[in-house]
């Protein structure tokens, strides 16, 4: 089975950003979204509106996932897939901290509760059921990021898993050798170019968007996807994808 998947940090739409605020922009996101042309992508940061937008501009798509908030309204981490090709088998969101099942639990000093969407997906027409999580960590406690990764590795099983999504942490840092000494590996090379450039549009700042997957997986390819339709910027964060074999 070969897969494209992908993560992208879509900025929430509700961020006073001038010129580069969401209805200035989401026709670019969804151009970005589309030229992915991936199987699986995780969304972070994107609201209800943000994601029913998306969806209707990417047919085709699949999009699961809950907000954050203890309504379940707010940012989330959607999971776009690739409907035809694959089946959702289920998805769940899952919050870090004491409680995780319970909508709004946070952990120690978060600003916001920080969330995990959990899904499994199979090919349409049999094989095997492989697990996507997609996340966006504590952006200001390593020690919540920490704690997070653990809480991911804890819940994985055996089988064929991909995790996506803005880490808040460089590939050096504890949280992501946290991930990589539970049995996952980055996608992207050690010298693809940085994600997160805050609406400037450089390439070498921090990269902390990442793809992570399990043995099972060969990356054949992986890049940070730097595409301005129309010369505007999509996100603040520019998007990651990498293609995937499952071994036999």
């Amino acid at each position: 089975m070969r897969l494209r998947v992908g993560t992208f940090n879509v900025r929430n739409g509700l961020a006073r950003d001038g010129w580069n605020s969401w209805p200035f922009r989401r026709k670019a996101t969804a151009a970005v979204l589309r030229g992915l042309d991936a199987d699986v992508v995780g969304l972070q940061e994107a609201f209800g509106f943000q994601a029913r937008s998306l969806r209707d501009a990417c047919p085709g798509y699949g999009f699961t996932g809950k907000g954050r908030s203890p309504r379940r309204w707010g940012e989330r981490c959607s999971v776009v897939f690739r409907r035809g090709d694959l089946t959702l088998v289920s998805s769940e969101t899952r919050w870090y901290g004491s409680t995780p099942t319970k909508p709004g639990t946070k952990l120690a000093d978060a600003s916001f509760p920080r969330i995990a969407t959990i899904v499994r997906l199979r090919q349409t027409g049999g094989g095997p059921t492989f697990t996507v999580v997609n996340t966006h960590l504590d952006e200001h406690h390593e020690r919540n990021r920490v704690a997070a990764a653990e809480q991911i590795l804890t819940g994985l099983d055996d089988g064929p898993t991909v995790v996506v999504g803005d880490l808040n942490a460089v590939p050096d840092s504890p949280v992501v050798a946290a991930l990589v000494a539970g049995g996952l590996h980055l996608a992207l090379p050690a010298d693809a170019p940085g994600t997160n450039h805050g609406f400037t549009g450089r390439t070498n700042g921090r990269r902390i968007d990442h793809i992570l997957v399990s043995h099972h997986w060969t990356v054949t390819g992986a890049r940070v996807d730097t595409t301005r339709p129309g010369g505007r910027l999509p996100s603040d964060h520019w998007p990651v994808v990498a293609d995937l074999v499952l071994r036999a």
